[in-house]
């Protein structure tokens, strides 16, 4: 299960105190084009009405694209809809809620609930004395650090949940628009003795990472190539890691 934590305040001060909101991210079928059941909590609103996200590509795309869905899901009116259509919000030019600092952990949880992983964090900072005007800083496990340009979100009353959306839909899409579904990532094989393998540069982040991480903990190496300059390795291998890592 993943778990995303939304607080008030910097990365550095993250305690339970300053918890605003959280969503919870389950599977309902571990497989590479997964099926989940998502749950968001906020402050002063309780628990969202559970909401499934069917046919996710897993390892395709980055993490904040899932809590993304998550969140417009969480959001929803009309519980009969699973669009994930981000819901309008209208800017106040006058009096509207703001916050200085806002941060979000996603983190996996492990076999005990004790037990959990940060996986990616996100930062959102005030610009200057601007109210209202924001830039976030994401960083996670399997990706490069991106730092978004200002973006505005100047609500009516405090919505740390959407904030969050609207801070992870300029670091995905470049504007406050859901983007499209990922493609799960299957690239053209290389084959060698009659079988078939996967080169490993041709893997997007985060399956890149993930894939050779998971074949690291079972002490198999990618084989050198010369048509591949991170290596290769067997396609079974790959179909594996698709079906059962988390």
């Amino acid at each position: 299960m993943l778990r995303v934590f939304i607080h008030v305040g910097g990365l550095h001060t993250v305690t339970r105190y300053t918890q605003r909101a959280w969503i919870d991210i389950g599977y309902e079928k571990l497989a590479p084009v997964a099926d989940y059941k998502t749950v968001l909590f906020q402050a002063g609103f309780g628990a969202s009405i559970p909401a499934p996200i069917f046919r996710y590509p897993r390892w395709s795309a980055s993490l904040w694209d899932l809590t993304s869905r998550s969140i417009v899901l969480g959001l929803r009116t009309d519980l009969d809809c699973l669009d994930e259509v981000v819901p309008p919000i209208e800017h106040q030019t006058k009096r509207f809620a703001y916050a200085k600092q806002m941060c979000a952990l996603i983190e996996h949880a492990g076999p005990r609930a004790q037990s959990l992983t940060t996986l990616a964090t996100v930062q959102i900072d005030q610009v200057g004395r601007t109210r209202g005007l924001y830039v976030a800083r994401f960083d996670e496990h399997t990706m490069a650090r991106h730092v978004t340009g200002p973006f505005v979100f100047r609500p009516d009353y405090l919505r740390p949940a959407e904030l969050l959306l609207h801070a992870c839909l300029i670091r995905l899409n470049g504007c406050v628009e859901m983007p499209a579904r990922p493609a799960l990532c299957i690239p053209d094989p290389i084959e060698k003795n009659g079988q078939r393998f996967v080169p490993i540069h041709r893997l997007v982040e985060p399956a890149r990472t993930g894939f050779v991480s998971w074949l690291l903990r079972r002490n198999t190496a990618p084989v050198e190539h010369p048509g591949a300059h991170l290596g290769i390795a067997h396609e079974s291998l790959y179909t594996t890691f698709l079906n059962e890592a988390v």
